[in-house]
């Protein structure tokens, strides 16, 4: 948290700290934090790709442990729906083809995962509709241009494909979907930048 006249840190909340002391998915140390999001009633819960692990944070409580995957599925991205639920992407082990997926979890319990994805770097929950970034499709040919798609329980539905790289999704004020590309450089001189797609 940063004083926003002076930018001068008023607080950190330490990842690298609690992975050390408490090691949620039991894999050894390793904290990369991936996403954030505030839940209504003042809740931070974080992602932690190396911890494999959703944390939540409150000032009355600090850090504590939500779930943990100890088989290593690399959580990625977070988001929160108006009644509480909570939506979480992963990119998959290994980055195997069809190891990424999202699960719903709705009063603490997993009530539905979207499996066989591939690869998911960030998720985006507007209105009912899901999004899904794929950072990297794989083929015969081996790994190829991403895409963003919509999930739901009858499957995936691609809205934007051949993308190099995408990784990250906003809502823009004007309903326009947001995503970054070129976030991986596979060549000299490729460069990323943010493609707008109206919806």
């Amino acid at each position: 948290e940063l004083d926003a006249a002076t930018l001068a840190v008023r607080r950190i909340i330490n990842l690298n700290h609690f992975e050390a002391e408490n090691d949620p998915d039991g894999r050894g140390y390793d904290s990369n934090v991936a996403d954030i999001a505030w839940a209504a009633d003042g809740t931070l819960y974080i992602v932690d790709a190396g911890a494999n692990a959703l944390l939540s944070w409150t000032e009355a409580d600090g850090l504590q442990s939500v779930v943990a995957w100890p088989d290593n599925p690399v959580p990625t991205s977070i988001e929160i729906a108006e009644n509480g639920d909570i939506y979480i992407g992963f990119l998959g082990e290994g980055l195997a083809p069809g190891a990424g997926k999202i699960e719903h979890w709705s009063g603490g319990e997993l009530v539905e995962t979207y499996a066989g994805l591939n690869t998911i770097s960030d998720i985006l929950l507007a209105g009912d509709t899901l999004y899904a970034v794929e950072l990297i499709l794989f083929t015969e040919e081996g790994p190829g241009p991403g895409r963003v798609i919509t999930v739901d329980s009858s499957g995936s539905t691609p809205v934007a494909e051949g993308l190099i790289t995408p990784f990250g999704l906003a809502l823009g004020p004007d309903g326009a979907i947001y995503v970054s590309y070129g976030t991986i450089a596979f060549g000299p001189g490729m460069t990323g930048g943010v493609i707008r797609l109206d919806m």
